[in-house]
């Protein structure tokens, strides 16, 4: 089963768009080649009458782009075409798209197609009577259910029923890279890590052997550091604690049919010892505690003083290296390398991000328009033929066949190409999250570590179907709590002889056992515990 980490706050499924989005071009006049996949979609005799269909589209990547006339628009035609459909595609600007879509609802004027953007968003409208029940169906499309895994049709179901269709991958296996100083490994003659000790030793040896070579005492093995709400994920302290398989603040598995709490499993506090052990050795740069925004990670990295940290790969790419030039006057030797393989057997890059975002279906929608929507949505996910018009956009202008290979040419488009067919973004939905060829990647390391990565993306954690107890008024203080906890024992401001008085702490003053007794009674509502 696939999961991710959650918000101990909200305890609400949200799930980012955060994707690197390309460009645009010019149109050549050949036409899309047209499916010969025999899915229902292909079936003449069942689509034989034209049937309108108004899709409410805010899973577009770019809201600001206007949808351009029919005669132009190739992805359209495509849709259109393969399912004998006439598509009327609304758009909402950005921001605006909950008023826009609840303006709609109360109309009475709801689209037959809507993209949500949470799962909290799909079980809301399903409570209002809005969305369709799309069980009955979805036997009917192999190939759409094959298409997304377990895991994300899980994140689709609510009281028993299927109520949407995943909306598009997320993306992992490129933001939390690790990266390390390759040249200062060769002067030390070390070798890569591939362990926590591993690792410590060569931290430890970037900080007291002057890898750099001028004499001073100025570099450091490691820089992590914590947003402004005091929340460890995502900057860096927190992939090593995943070496130890667990996260904060509020990773939650299912194991032996029980919920396992991560961030107060007993493995949390070797996880801490090992940081503490780092900050001890003074292999973490003092800086750390300043360190709450990624952009002042990046200056980190830029620098070059510290010599192994968790970043994006795209940091390969040649804008961020002529950054890295202009601002220590060299580009440093970086290497994405494997995450280190933990005493448990853990080696995680990252959890595979939740699937939140969705497709639903208007409750006032007739069978046959369900089974056309649903035509609709398994050619457009997977149709091999079809993929790189929407995935990358128009042939011949942001992607060719090169020696029988398909080869994205976004990133040689001119910035007027590019804005003349923005529209592009609105059907790239169907992009896999694990498509390197999709981001158009200029140099061939950031790519060969995107796909690399991929292999140490961890299962989502099943966490993340949790929702919000209103009762659980001690939610943000429990929160934040664990918080100043996990950083106080990391930095040695509070010794580890004190963990049992922490969750003896959670436990009466912060009412955790409520927080459990929540998590059990959704967990068998969903199925995940018997």
């Amino acid at each position: 089963m696939q999961r991710t980490k959650i918000s101990l706050t909200m305890l609400a499924v949200m799930a980012g768009l955060g994707t690197l989005l390309s460009g645009c071009g010019e149109q050549e006049a050949g036409k899309p080649a047209a499916s010969s996949s025999p899915s229902p979609q292909t079936d003449a005799n069942k689509f034989a009458t034209k049937m309108k269909i108004s899709m409410f589209n805010q899973g577009t990547f770019n809201a600001a782009a206007p949808i351009p006339p029919r005669d132009e628009d190739v992805q359209r035609q495509m849709l259109e075409k393969a399912v004998n459909i006439d598509l009327d595609m609304m758009i909402p600007q950005a921001g605006q798209a909950t008023t826009k879509l609840n303006t709609l609802i109360a109309g009475g004027d709801i689209p037959d197609l809507l993209f949500l953007k949470s799962r909290a968003d799909l079980a809301q409208y399903y409570d209002q009577g809005i969305l369709a029940d799309l069980t009955p169906y979805l036997d009917q499309f192999p190939e759409l259910q094959k298409r997304f895994g377990k895991d994300s049709w899980e994140a689709m179901s609510y009281q028993g029923k299927t109520i949407g269709v995943p909306g598009y991958d997320n993306v992992n296996g490129i933001s939390r890279s690790f990266f390390i100083r390759n040249d200062w490994l060769k002067k030390l003659n070390m070798k890569v890590p591939t362990t926590p000790d591993e690792l410590f030793e060569v931290m430890k040896a970037f900080t007291e052997k002057d890898p750099d070579g001028n004499g001073k005492n100025d570099t450091y093995g490691f820089i992590g550091g914590m947003n402004k709400e005091g929340n460890l994920q995502t900057y860096g302290f927190d992939s090593l604690m995943w070496m130890f398989g667990v996260n904060p603040p509020s990773a939650i598995d299912v194991i032996d049919n029980k919920p396992v709490f991560l961030f107060i499993d007993p493995k949390m506090k070797e996880a801490l010892a090992y940081i503490n052990k780092m900050m001890e050795a003074k292999v973490v740069d003092p800086d750390w505690v300043t360190m709450t925004t990624p952009d002042l990670l990046d200056q980190k990295l830029f620098k070059g003083k510290v010599g192994f940290m968790i970043r994006d790969a795209r940091r390969l790419e040649p804008d961020y290296q002529q950054k890295m030039k202009e601002i220590s006057g060299e580009v440093p030797e970086w290497i994405v390398i494997p995450p280190m393989k933990g005493p448990y057997g853990d080696q995680i890059v990252e959890r595979k991000s939740f699937q939140g975002n969705s497709w639903a279906i208007s409750k006032k929608a007739d069978k046959d328009k369900i089974i056309r929507i649903l035509s609709m949505l398994e050619y457009l996910f997977t149709d091999k033929e079809a993929y790189p018009n929407f995935a990358y956009g128009i042939k011949g202008i942001h992607w060719d066949l090169v020696d029988g290979k398909v080869k994205n040419k976004t990133s040689e488009l001119s910035k007027e190409m590019k804005e003349k067919y923005l529209w592009v973004d609105h059907y790239r939905m169907p992009r896999r999250g694990d498509d390197a060829e999709y981001f158009s990647f200029q140099n061939p390391k950031t790519a060969e570590a995107f796909t690399n990565n991929q292999k140490y993306v961890g299962l989502t954690l099943p966490g993340n179907i949790l929702t919000a107890d209103p009762s659980d008024t001690l939610a943000a203080d429990r929160t934040r709590f664990i918080n100043e906890s996990l950083v106080k024992f990391m930095s040695g401001k509070d010794p580890l002889s004190n963990w049992d008085n922490f969750l003896k702490t959670l436990d009466t003053k912060f009412d955790m056992q409520k927080y459990k007794d929540t998590a059990v009674k959704q967990f068998k509502e969903a199925g995940l515990i018997k």
